[in-house]
């Protein structure tokens, strides 16, 4: 059976390997078994063949049970003094370093006593933020990891890029049905990849979300997941949540169900996208929509593949232009808009200049007032910037600068 570190990443080997010989510690973040532990042996590998020896290399993983003894700070401090080599620059790999007390400060201090590269990665956004962070304040990169693109999806599964060619469409809908986690990706046996994915929800929710956020009451933030994940795409708040559970009989609080979306969001399950006033300038802090990591997470929850399948493409490409370095946003036109929104007002402000896309996303165009819906908020936006029209439609509906492209065939685009 082929294995992650098998398949390279190229998207965040690159990222990995610009951070190279650099005082910062290089925090790989992202859910659960999105490739994070696979991406230190890549690394690993390209070290060993570009003359790195072995005895340069540190690695501990605390999902090993060899590793267990050295969660405790003072125990790690002492089995890596042991290992480093004093006159050589050395690299140090730790994943899922939330397990070890004090993380950051015992980080930090082999950052400063030792001259080695830094690479430690964890599962939860919680941990490397506020006080987590203080030892290492401006002394960190961030590489935020995701599941399987289209792409990356195509190369797990080792699928003739001309057979895709002929019918995208076909293989984006075996994505989609699928999900987008690595190792679910690499076996072909229905009840294995079910079993993976069953094994990952229970992980995820179980560990890292009722376990470790000391959900007290796990029917109610059950009942909240569904909830949310029944409603990507759509506007939601913990008032409207809550006030729809209890309309159907459900008594859940404001302040719970607002804890529950923060649990979900720091296991990086879930992706708050905020609303943008297009004409104020300004982000809007209510009412934002939800976007889920993976599909199958979701079928897994609701216990259905295929519902809501325009919003499901919407989250794809969210998640796509998440992965492409875009800040997004949702837009709305304020008072005197008609109820307009554009999906998506992407951002790269990482860019040489800042670059805005306006997008907007919808399963099929081919009825005309479905297609004049779709249209008619770009024509409101009285700027420049480009212009995308996203379906499944392979007629082009490109028209007065507004570009249409069929989902499958952005999704494969390079950069």
């Amino acid at each position: 059976m082929r294995v992650e570190k098998d398949i390279k990443r190229n998207l965040y080997l690159e990222k990995m390997l610009r951070t190279l010989n650099s005082d910062f510690v290089k925090i790989l973040s992202g859910v659960r078994r999105c490739g994070k532990s696979s991406m230190l042996s890549v690394l690993k590998n390209h070290l060993l063949e570009n003359g790195t020896s072995a005895e340069e290399i540190i690695e501990i993983n605390f999902e090993k049970e060899e590793f267990n003894a050295l969660r405790s700070g003072d125990a790690l401090s002492r089995y890596v003094k042991e290992h480093i080599l004093p006159q050589k620059h050395c690299y140090l790999l730790i994943d899922e370093v939330q397990e070890v007390d004090e993380w950051a400060r015992k980080v930090n201090s082999f950052r400063t006593s030792y001259d080695c590269d830094i690479f430690v990665t964890g599962s939860n956004s919680r941990l490397f933020s506020g006080e987590h962070l203080t030892y290492l304040s401006g002394r960190y990169v961030e590489i935020k990891m995701m599941p399987l693109s289209f792409s990356e999806f195509l190369d797990f599964k080792r699928y003739d890029r001309s057979e895709v060619k002929k019918s995208p469409e076909n293989f984006l809908n075996e994505y989609i049905q699928g999900g987008s986690f690595p190792a679910p990706a690499l076996v072909d046996d229905i009840y294995l990849h079910d079993t993976i994915i069953s094994g990952l929800f229970d992980s995820i929710f179980a560990r890292d979300i009722i376990l470790r956020g000391k959900i007290r009451n796990d029917g109610a933030f059950m009942k909240v997941a569904k909830f949310v994940f029944e409603n990507i795409g759509s506007p939601v708040s913990a008032n409207s949540i809550a006030h729809t559970l209890k309309s159907q009989g459900h008594s859940v609080s404001v302040d719970a169900v607002d804890n529950y979306l923060t649990l979900m969001c720091n296991a990086f399950i879930l992706y708050q996208c905020e609303r943008y006033n297009l004409r104020g300038k300004e982000r809007l802090r209510t009412n934002g929509k939800y976007y889920c990591v993976d599909s199958s997470l979701r079928s897994k929850l609701l216990g259905k593949t295929n519902s809501n399948f325009g919003h499901l493409l919407e989250n794809l490409v969210y998640l796509e232009l998440i992965r492409r370095g875009f800040d997004v946003t949702t837009g709305v036109f304020g008072s005197g808009g008609d109820g307009m929104e554009i999906d998506f007002v992407a951002v790269n402000a990482s860019a040489s200049h800042s670059q805005t896309m306006y997008v907007q996303v919808c399963q099929s165009a081919l009825d005309e007032s479905v297609l004049e819906r779709e249209l008619k908020p770009f024509y409101a936006v009285k700027d420049n910037f480009p212009k995308l029209l996203l379906t499944l439609d392979r007629i082009d509906f490109s028209r007065d600068g507004i570009v249409h492209k069929n989902i499958a065939d952005w999704l494969l685009e390079e950069g």
